[in-house]
This record gives structure tokens, C-alpha cells and sequence, in this order.
């Protein structure tokens, strides 16, 4: 009875199938390309297109750090 127990109360603190945090490749290209694309964008631009480049890079960002940390 006690090794049922055990069983049971193991099995619900430490599962045998965890998640791993896998890396989405389709994201992670997508959002590297919009980097380098905004920070050309903010370098070679002025005015406008470097602020445009500014929110391309910024949204490139976000997209690398979710392609490399999101679920």
C-alpha cells in the first residue's frame, strides 16, 4: 500500500515526460532578418526611415528573444 502511494506521489512531483524549451526556427530567422533590416534601416536612414528602421528593429528583437525563449 505504501509503495502505491509513493508511487503516486512521485509520479505528481516529478513527471517522466517534462517540456523542454525548444527553439522555432521560423521565428527566430524572421526576427533576426527584421534586426539586421531595422538597424541598417536606422543607420543608413534619417528622419522617418531611421524611426521606421527603430520599430523594425525593435520588433526584430522581441521576435529573436521569442524565437530563442518562447513557448
Amino acid at each position: 500500500m505504501l509503495k502505491k502511494i509513493n508511487r503516486q506521489i512521485n509520479h505528481q512531483l516529478a513527471p517522466n515526460h517534462t517540456e523542454k524549451t525548444t527553439i522555432r526556427p521560423v521565428i527566430l530567422i524572421g526576427g533576426i532578418i527584421l534586426l539586421i533590416g531595422g538597424l541598417i534601416l536606422l543607420i543608413a536612414g534619417t528622419g522617418t526611415a531611421a524611426f521606421i528602421g527603430l520599430i523594425i528593429a525593435l520588433i526584430g528583437g522581441l521576435g529573436t528573444i521569442l524565437g530563442l525563449f518562447g513557448q
